[in-house]
């Protein structure tokens, strides 16, 4: 007697606007990843963020800037599982933007579109970083990782087509 053939599970079909999204948002969305996580941690950790985005999409679809209601999801899934850099900032935001322009190697016109957020406003936020309190805590961890020879951090360059700059 053979057995019964094994159910199947349906697979998951993706909204084309989501499938658009991660097309577009996935390199910079990994290097801010990275950034927060050891090597081999920062795919699943990614997988998971992108994860959460999908079960979450119609929500970020209703919002008044998708964009930026994605980020946020994003990030609070990150900084949840992985925790933040040691680097000072006034807000969450301007956190955000100093990890993906200074070590993620974004443009100013990329984290812009990355966080949803203005480029005046990005602008705004890394001429006032680092905070004036916090000022000589700079040369804290930031700076040792950003130096340290072999380090995965740095400016590493932040595309479209993910590929690296010079």
């Amino acid at each position: 007697m053979t057995a019964p053939p094994e159910p199947r599970t349906p697979g998951i079909v993706l909204p084309a606007a989501f499938r658009a999204f991660h097309i577009l948002q996935e390199p910079a969305y990994r290097l801010y990843t990275e950034a927060h996580t050891a090597p081999a941690d920062s795919g699943p950790l990614l997988s998971r963020a992108f994860g959460e985005l999908a079960a979450h999409w119609s929500q970020i679809m209703l919002s008044t800037d998708p964009a930026a209601h994605a980020w946020d999801l994003f990030t609070t899934t990150v900084h949840t599982s992985a925790g933040r850099l040691a680097i000072p900032a006034v807000n969450r935001l301007q956190y955000e933007t100093v990890v993906l322009h200074h070590v993620a190697g974004c443009t100013i016109h990329r984290t812009s579109e990355t966080t949803g957020r203005p480029p005046e406003k990005i602008r705004h936020l890394l001429r006032t970083w680092p905070p004036p309190a916090a000022a000589n805590a700079r040369t804290g961890e930031y700076d040792r990782v950003r130096s340290s020879p072999g380090s995965p951090y740095g400016r590493r360059g932040c595309s479209v087509t993910g590929r690296s700059r010079p």
